[in-house]
């Protein structure tokens, strides 16, 4: 089976970005567990004081958590896993069947990562950020 992928175009008009086309692929299996495992180690490691009943409640809200989470890992931790997440993008060219790697520049608008970034996450854990309960 196929690894999963979704297409993602950049819609808010306010954007640099506008217009643009993004395709998510999923990890590797090996690659996303070893991801999540130090994700989960950040998090856990940043956050002593935090309620980790949330382990018991359900995958959107543990997915809330950890999305959050990622922000409280110390940043020297963090840059290798935001990096693994951005190798999951590529632009998806005109086509609409081919994509390349990304380039500097291909990203513009700071809220357009934020966008890919959590496309990314739910691509990876099969469930969506911000899904309730």
């Amino acid at each position: 089976m196929a690894r999963r992928t979704k297409v993602v175009t950049i819609d808010s008009e306010k954007s640099r970005d506008h217009g643009k086309t993004f395709l998510i692929t999923e990890m590797s299996a090996d690659a996303a567990e070893w991801w999540a495992i130090r994700v989960t180690q950040g998090i856990v490691g940043s956050n002593p004081d935090a309620d980790f009943d949330i382990f018991s409640g359900s995958l959107p809200r543990l997915a809330n958590f950890a999305f959050v989470g990622l922000a409280k890992i110390p940043a020297d931790q963090l840059k290798p896993l935001m990096d693994e997440m951005k190798a999951c993008v590529s632009v998806l060219l005109p086509d609409g069947k081919t994509s390349r790697a990304l380039l500097p520049g291909d990203v513009e608008d700071i809220m357009t990562w934020l966008e890919l970034r959590k496309e990314v996450f739910e691509i990876l854990t099969g469930f969506s950020v911000g899904g309730g309960e």
